[in-house]
């Protein structure tokens, strides 16, 4: 089998509360529960991916992982893959939530911090999130939490589709309703909820809080900016692209291809690369292959392809990251 192969997966619907249905049309998906996030690449044991064709379909990506991981892994922080890729659609508002550092995550929960970012797909006109806080003490977080009064406290940052939001771990946060993001993290799925709009489920139940993990891990005083400044990125033959935001764990790059070929190099050597298609459809090709791609898919080329080609015959948006 050879180990040059790019892989795409099937994406896996998670239903939320606060899930919606416009989604579903990308992926055929038939329910009437809301779903909330398609988890497009995974390797947490909360969800695996799984291979949807060729040559190594029905395998997962940790089958994958294992057997190859000159290619499929590389030089990873994780030793698993260490990006978890979802699509997030929101029609209601999500819980009000903090996610640990790595290790806090690791003492505390056997897990990986999150760090993530949000590349905004779709929002209201006058679309916002929920980003940071005016809490300037652990003291006063708690006694926001006793009095109720946590929404007071609650920080604003302004979205408009095509812009990317960047959240690192320890930043109180929450996508709003009428949301839709691509969400590349950290492969975790910690979550520290402080605040869920007083809602219950259809058997009158509230999620659980958590108050205290929250009040350990919250970033206290001068909060991060959420919009990294975007830099111009040029490859051979002059396709021009946008670094959107680059940190530790992730590279996220913006590529919109006219009709044509394309050509890419890894973006980081000996390292795989990870695609999003967003607006259009169109192919990768490789030594010995091809396999096209839709918006919503997202594929991972390996380490050992040194380089490979991406076609389209309309405008196509390509979100490329890498670790």
């Amino acid at each position: 089998m050879k180990k040059t192969e790019p892989v795409k997966f099937t994406p896996l619907a998670v239903p939320r509360i606060w899930g919606g249905h416009r989604l579903k049309s990308w992926f055929g998906t038939e329910t009437e529960e809301p779903i909330g996030e398609y988890w497009l690449i995974s390797s947490h044991p909360n969800g695996t991916s799984i291979v949807g064709e060729g040559p190594f379909r029905g395998k997962n990506l940790n089958d994958l992982v294992r057997e190859y991981p000159e290619a499929y892994l590389g030089t990873s922080p994780q030793p698993r893959f260490p990006l978890l890729i979802k699509l997030i659609e929101a029609a209601q508002d999500l819980s009000v939530q903090v996610h640990p550092d790595d290790e806090y995550a690791r003492q505390a929960e056997s897990d990986f911090g999150k760090t993530e970012a949000w590349y905004v797909l779709d929002c209201p006109e006058d679309g916002r999130v929920i980003y940071g806080h005016r809490f300037s003490s652990r003291q006063e977080y708690l006694r926001a939490v006793e009095e109720k009064r946590v929404r007071e406290y609650l920080q604003y940052a302004p979205i408009a589709p095509g812009r990317l939001v960047f959240v690192p771990s320890r930043t109180l946060h929450a996508l709003l309703a009428g949301t839709t993001v691509l969400e590349i993290q950290q492969t975790s799925d910690v979550t520290y909820r402080v605040y869920d709009w007083d809602r219950v489920d259809k058997h009158g139940r509230s999620r659980e809080l958590h108050i205290d993990k929250a009040a350990d891990v919250l970033r206290y005083g001068s909060q991060p900016d959420p919009f990294p400044e975007e830099t111009a990125l040029t490859l051979e033959g002059g396709l021009r692209g946008s670094r959107l935001v680059s940190c530790p764990y992730f590279t996220i790059d913006r590529w919109n291809l006219a009709p044509g070929h394309h050509s890419f190099r890894l973006g980081r050597q000996n390292n795989p690369d990870i695609l999003i298609v967003t607006k259009g459809q169109g192919a990768l090709h490789w030594p010995g292959g091809e396999m096209a791609l839709s918006r919503g898919e997202a594929a991972i080329v390996p380490a050992t392809l040194s380089g490979y080609e991406v076609s389209c015959s309309e405008e196509l948006e390509l979100i490329r990251t890498f670790y």
